[in-house]
């Protein structure tokens, strides 16, 4: 929930909200319950999803999470994501990604990196999915040029016939009228 992109900047014109937003928390060496409750009532007045869960659970959890966001965020750059007078809610999300992580440091990124155990394998998927897709694409392009070939020669073959055709009605129609 917290981190720098979450903060209220200068160019946002109203100030964030928190309405929905998890509030993930445990309990742990609470000397005053009371006081606890009443810290954790200012999240929940502020409408935050509350969620207690160890703090391994969270990791678990959400680590492989924030590292493909923020590995997303990082690939899809503002130049790739150039703004347009319209834009579709797919698009404008992947901007709101890339500007979200943009805002945070490499550092942050880097350690999500380091202490999470999976990341090298979602990095490997990632550069896999991406190989896939651009099979899949120069496997479209191949059989889209290879059908419009078939069909070209298609055309030139019943072209000629039709030629032939002709001919030979032409050369009957000669030999008839003589």
């Amino acid at each position: 929930m917290f981190g720098p992109s979450l903060s209220d900047n200068n160019e946002s014109p109203s100030p964030v909200s928190w309405d929905g937003l998890p509030m993930i928390y445990e309990k742990v060496r609470i000397a005053d319950m009371r006081r606890c409750d009443k810290f954790l009532s200012i999240f929940e007045r502020e409408r935050c999803q509350m969620v207690e869960m160890t703090a391994e659970q969270h990791d678990a959890s959400t680590s492989d999470a924030e590292f493909v966001t923020h590995l997303t965020g990082r690939l899809l750059d503002r130049q790739l994501l150039p703004p347009t007078p319209v834009m579709s809610k797919e698009y404008a999300a992947l901007c709101d990604v890339a500007d979200m992580t943009a805002a945070d440091s490499f550092d942050l990124f880097y350690g999500m990196f380091k202490y999470n155990s999976r990341a090298k394998d979602l990095l490997k998927k990632m550069r896999e999915n991406i190989a896939k897709v651009e099979r899949q694409l120069a496997a479209k392009e191949a059989y889209l040029a290879a059908s419009a070939e078939m069909k070209n020669n298609d055309r030139k073959q019943l072209i000629e016939e039709c030629k032939i055709l002709l001919r030979e009605v032409a050369s009957s129609s000669n030999i008839a009228a003589k």
